[in-house]
Parts: C-alpha cells; sequence; structure tokens
C-alpha cells in the first residue's frame, strides 16, 4: 500500500462535527425503502462547522434543478451518509450586471446545507462579459472574491479556486499553469487577508496532469493553496494494473506536493464518476448493423462471434446479454473467450466483434490477420484501432504492459492508417460529423449530436482494395500545415474492403460515444460497483475527501453522457451509484482509520482493504477485480455482518467465491486469514 502521510497543519479548526449527525449513519443498514421513512437530522446554521467526513458529492444547487430541488437532494445526501457538496459560485451569478451583487440564491443554498447537516465546498469560478478572462481583471476578479468571501466567511471555510484550469474551455484561454499560479496567488492572499484560517484548496484538474501541476508548483503555487486536487476519471478498477495506475496516480501528486511545498498536504478527489446513458451501446448497434449490411446486402453468411471474457479487462460488462443491446436485433452470434482466437476460422464465423475501445490482445494478431486475409471480417469500434497492446502476464491476468508501445506499426500490419491532430500537423481536434454518401444503414446513429476527433485514410491499401467511408466530417478543413482551408473528410469510421491478397473486411469505428466503461461512462449495475472501488481506493491510499460526480441527473438528452452522471435519476430515485455509496458509509463509517497493508491478495486476482470504525470494530472490502475468484480463509475473531455493495446480506462460510462487486465483512477484533 501507498504511503501518504497526513498533514493536520493544513486543516481547519473548523473541522469537527457533532458525534451525533457524524455517526447518524455509522450503526444502521437499511434498504431503500427506509430512506424515506427516517427523519432528517437539522442542524442550526449558527452552529455548524464543516464535516470532518471523508464523503462528498457534485451537485449544481446555485441553478437549475438542483436549486429547485435543493431540500430534497440535500436530505437524499444525508440519508446515504454524504456530508459534503461541490458547488459553483459562479460570478456571473453574483455580480449579474456590473456593480450589482446577488447572494441570495446562495444564502438560501448554505442555509439549507447547514440545516441538513452538509458542508458545502463553494468553487469561485469562471468570467463576467466585461471581465474575461477572469486571470486577465485581476482587480475585478478579486472584488467578486472579497465580496463572496467575506459575506460567507463565518458560515463556510473552505474555498475552492477555479475549476479544470488545464482545460480551455474552463479556463477561458490557453491553459497556462504559471498564469494559474499567479491567479492563485492574489486569490490565496485575498482570502487569508479576510481570515486566515480559512482553507483554499487548488482549483479540480482533469484527468491527473501532472505536468501542469508540476510547473504551477515551479512557478510558486505551493505556498498559495492548503489542499491539493484532481478529477481522476478512468474505466473501472478492472484489473491489479488499473488498480495500481490509479494509486499511481495519487501517489504521484502526493510526491510532487512534498518536493515542492516541503511537507505533505492534504489531497481530495472533487470529481469522479461514471455516465450511465440510456443509448450506452445503441451507437454501436447503429453502426454495426449498419456497416454489415453494407457489406452483405444480402444477409451474412454465417455466425457472428464476439469477445465475452471476465479474463479480458476490455470485455468487462459484456455479457451476452449485453452484446445483444450491441448487435443487430436478432442476430445469430456466439460468445468466445480470447484464447478461442487460437482456433478462429472463416469456416466457423463469417464476423468478429472485438470488444470495443482501443485496446487489442497482440499474442492474436496473426490469427486475426488470417482470419480477414481469408474473408473474414473484423469489426473495431470505439476509438483508435490497435492503440495499446494488451499481453497476457504469468498469472494469466490481461493488461496493458506499465510500459505500452504504441501499437502504430501493429495497425499498419493490418493495413489500416489513422490520422489525428497529435500525429499529423491540421487535422482538425474534434469536428461535427455526417453520414458518407451510401451509408444510409447508419440512419439511426445520431451524428448531429456527437463529433469526431481521430480518422482514417487508405495511405496502406494495396490495389484493388478500397476505403468506404461511413462517418465523415461536416464542412470542415484542415487547420494547419500545407493543406491549411482544403476541404477535411477523412472518415472517422469507414469500411476497408480488400480484393487483392486478401479477401476480407476490416470495419473500423474511432467515433467514442458508445464506450461501456472503458473511460468514464458504463451500464446502470457498474456505476455503483466502479464509484464504491474507487472510493475506497482512494480513501485507503492517502486522499483525505472524495467527492462523486455528480448527484442527481439531468436525464433531457438520451445520448448525451453529461445528462447522465448523477447517482440519483432526474426524480431523484436511486441509481446504483447512490445504492452504492450509501452501503459504502455505512460499512465504513465517517471516522475510519484505515489499517496498513498492501491491497494485493492472490497475486492480483483480490483486492482486500480494510479499516478500523468508529464503534472500534473491524471493515473489510474485498472483491476480485476481472473475474470471479473462490478462496479459503479463517477469520480470526467475531464477525458482525456481511453484506454486499448494495446492503443485501451475504452468507459466510471458510470458502467464498468474489466478484467485482464488493463484499463487505465487519466485526470485532476481525482479521481474515486467506489459505
Amino acid at each position: 500500500m501507498l504511503k501518504i502521510p497526513s498533514n493536520s497543519n493544513c486543516r481547519s479548526k473548523f473541522s469537527s462535527l457533532s458525534q451525533s449527525v457524524k455517526h447518524l449513519f455509522s450503526a444502521m443498514r437499511f434498504g431503500f425503502s427506509c430512506v424515506f421513512l427516517m427523519m432528517p437530522c437539522f442542524v442550526s446554521a449558527a452552529d455548524f462547522t464543516p464535516s470532518s467526513s471523508p464523503y462528498g458529492t457534485c451537485s449544481h444547487l446555485a441553478g437549475g434543478q438542483e436549486h429547485r430541488e435543493m431540500p430534497k437532494n440535500l436530505k437524499l445526501m444525508r440519508q446515504a451518509g454524504i456530508e459534503w457538496a461541490r458547488a459553483d459560485f459562479s460570478w456571473s451569478g453574483i455580480e449579474r450586471s456590473r456593480g450589482t451583487w446577488h447572494f441570495e440564491h446562495l444564502d438560501k443554498v448554505v442555509n439549507t446545507a447547514q440545516e441538513q447537516g452538509v458542508t458545502i465546498l463553494p468553487i469561485l469560478d469562471y468570467s463576467v462579459p466585461w471581465a474575461a478572462p477572469s486571470y486577465r481583471n485581476p482587480e475585478a476578479w478579486l472584488e467578486y472574491v472579497r465580496r463572496t468571501v467575506t459575506h460567507f466567511k463565518d458560515q463556510i471555510r473552505y474555498w475552492e479556486v477555479w475549476n479544470e484550469q488545464n482545460l480551455a474551455g474552463f479556463w477561458g484561454d490557453t491553459p497556462n499553469p504559471e498564469a494559474y499560479a499567479e491567479f492563485l496567488k492574489k486569490t490565496y492572499l485575498t482570502i487569508k487577508e479576510i481570515d486566515p484560517e480559512l482553507v483554499v484548496v487548488y482549483g479540480g484538474l482533469a484527468g491527473v496532469p501532472a505536468d501542469f501541476y508540476e510547473k504551477s508548483l515551479q512557478a510558486g503555487a505551493g505556498e498559495f493553496f492548503d489542499v491539493a486536487n484532481i478529477h481522476p476519471y478512468r474505466g473501472g478498477m478492472m484489473s491489479e494494473n488499473s488498480i495500481n495506475r490509479f494509486l499511481e496516480d495519487i501517489q504521484k501528486f502526493h510526491d510532487l506536493t512534498i518536493q515542492y511545498c516541503g511537507k505533505a498536504k492534504p489531497l481530495w478527489i472533487t470529481e469522479m464518476g461514471w455516465a450511465t446513458p440510456p443509448t450506452l451501446g445503441l451507437n454501436y448497434r447503429a453502426l454495426i448493423s449498419g456497416s454489415l449490411e453494407k457489406i452483405y446486402p444480402d444477409g451474412i453468411p454465417g455466425k457472428i462471434a464476439v469477445i465475452s471474457d471476465t479474463y479480458y479487462p476490455p470485455s468487462y460488462g459484456l455479457s451476452e446479454t449485453a452484446w445483444k443491446n450491441l448487435l443487430p436485433e436478432g442476430a445469430d452470434f456466439t460468445p468466445l473467450l480470447i484464447a478461442d482466437l487460437s482456433s478462429l476460422t472463416k469456416e466457423k464465423y463469417s464476423v468478429l466483434i472485438m470488444p470495443p475501445g482501443e485496446d487489442f490482445p497482440v499474442a492474436y494478431a496473426d490469427q486475426l490477420r488470417n482470419f480477414v486475409r481469408d474473408g473474414g471480417t473484423l469489426v473495431l469500434l470505439g476509438g483508435v484501432p490497435f492503440y495499446y497492446q494488451m499481453a497476457q502476464t504469468e498469472n494469466g491476468v490481461w493488461e496493458r504492459p506499465k510500459k505500452n508501445p504504441y501499437a502504430g506499426n501493429l495497425a499498419h500490419s493490418f493495413r489500416v492508417h489513422w490520422i489525428a491532430w497529435w500525429t499529423e500537423k491540421g487535422v482538425p481536434e474534434t469536428c461535427p460529423i455526417q453520414l458518407a454518401d451510401g451509408a444510409e444503414a447508419l440512419k439511426d446513429y445520431p451524428v448531429a449530436k456527437v463529433k469526431g476527433g481521430r480518422f482514417f485514410t487508405d495511405r496502406l491499401l494495396k490495389e484493388g482494395d478500397s476505403m468506404e467511408a461511413l462517418i465523415i466530417p461536416k464542412d470542415t478543413q484542415w487547420t494547419d500545415g500545407a493543406k491549411k482551408g482544403e476541404i477535411f473528410d477523412a472518415p472517422s469510421a469507414c469500411v476497408y474492403r480488400f480484393n487483392s491478397d486478401w479477401k476480407g473486411s476490416i470495419v473500423a469505428s474511432a467515433q467514442m460515444d458508445g464506450s461501456l466503461g472503458n473511460m468514464n461512462r458504463c451500464v446502470p449495475e457498474n456505476q455503483g460497483i466502479f464509484l464504491s472501488q474507487a472510493i475506497l481506493l482512494a480513501l485507503s491510499n492517502g486522499v483525505e475527501r472524495f467527492f462523486s460526480y455528480e448527484f442527481q441527473a439531468v436525464e433531457k438528452d438520451d445520448v448525451d453522457p453529461e445528462h447522465h452522471f448523477g447517482i440519483t435519476h432526474a426524480d431523484l430515485t436511486p441509481k446504483t451509484g447512490y445504492l452504492g455509496y450509501r452501503t459504502l458509509t455505512q460499512a465504513r463509517p465517517s471516522g475510519s482509520q484505515t489499517i496498513p497493508g498492501n491491497w494485493n491478495v492472490d497475486d492480483g486476482k483480490l483486492c482486500v482493504l480494510s479499516w478500523k470504525r468508529p464503534d472500534g470494530q473491524i471493515g473489510y472490502a474485498i472483491w476480485a477485480p476481472f473475474a470471479e475468484r473462490s478462496k479459503k480463509m479463517i477469520f480470526h475473531g467475531k464477525v458482525t455482518d456481511c453484506f454486499d455493495w448494495e446492503g443485501k446480506k451475504v452468507s459466510l462460510s471458510s470458502e467464498m467465491t468474489f466478484s467485482p462487486a464488493i463484499t463487505y465483512v465487519i466485526g470485532e477484533n476481525l482479521r481474515i486469514e486467506w489459505k
């Protein structure tokens, strides 16, 4: 386990909550029906101090549906054991016209949250029309900061300075770590002048951009924040390697803080979550159905093979039922294990569809090239084909090697050539898309709602071969270089037809809008599992506070993933993220202390984390990252409870089978010995 020292000097003296509120949920587990029967625990705003709980969520409480439904939102947060809510205190909502200041909407947010026992983490952010971008207008910005912090200084003790400043869309200009360091310095000094006990939080960085963070520290930012902050979005913790990468990312930011600040500072994750758009997979269905109809207008002359292998992370979650959502309705298909590719032939299957994503099992490259050569159709969706190599470890686990080589030559061996903004000058970073002529079979693909960002060419094809476009850029030009201003029409999805020494086809789509968990979206049942895993790993490895993104889903657009990040639905009924979070806070209540140890049990086939609870009991979280695993064990001490990630009772035995879904074991003086 990574060793991350704490730093109590950075924490505010206002970091305790009354024991009656703090441990409200630590002594109970209950079904969802009971949630609505519970009476809220109100706290007087005058007596309110920030929660010491590690559990938070992002909620746009200052406006929109979350503002309208604020009391219900906050009550459900507390009933799930969530005691922090991160919200924008946007400049444009406070100074709506120059010189006029409005705090009434935020007064309502802060007062209602405190009545419910929820601490607000406000974000000081964004610009107004007469002072944009903010960092170039420091006098106007600091007046907004001064008025806002002064107004709430007796109720709010933590202040986050901006959001995802390493992205141009949020920064309002080309991201610049040195400029942010100066901006942070001025804001920090202004806040500390108002009250030196106030806590300044570095703006949450999108992803894990260590370079941006380090450059800002080199520019002096380390003196001007109390809490570091990242948004490490990613897929689920589906392998030993993915868990280690997550923990290494956490450690990297901690190490940089110590290196440049001379001491440890708390690290928070103020955004991380998984969207569950209902169309997830349906975009792939449109691509698969349309492309196969184009290749086989008279029908597929044989069976379709798909990969459904729990030991192969890209296919995690792709059960036979899940594949039915991706394939043409009524398709005749057979799920295969990765190992079955060794005997793949055109005679057995006409079509092979790989799990969506940018990974490729290099050990089977020859078999798949022969399959295409002999007339089979290979379907590759979800990003740049062959981009990441997947290799099998000595333990039989499939994962990306830590030093994962660029797999461009592998793509070329399949005669697939792709381009992107980072490989060729003038390729647009993103652009609108449309169906190509002759691609009417893809009519259900929502080209008006998504964009393209990686593209294909025919540069590697031989005489007789052809590339047929399915999805192409719309009204787009080369942005730079010798072709600047010329029409850019390289497809983001196409069919490579081979009629030379090869006789098959390759369907290639770089569109990533249908991802099933390789990024920050997943099928609904996995949201609660992924979120619970991330919170437990983060807290067990030195992260002080975790905020899920986000609480209430928008759900006005079935396609846009941004509308489906919530852990509750728009009507505030629970999604699996809510159920998983609620169960986690009951298993690991606020005030629990991590028990040091290595998460890796049974050569990475099990993840085991443990902690001491405020009631003195020991808690364990156990799961198998990528496939079911049976394991014998001996329980020392007295087991008082055992339940799954949803809170359902689990029968205890000396040999248990674990899956990616977490099993919690709670007990007095409990220690588990693995056999």
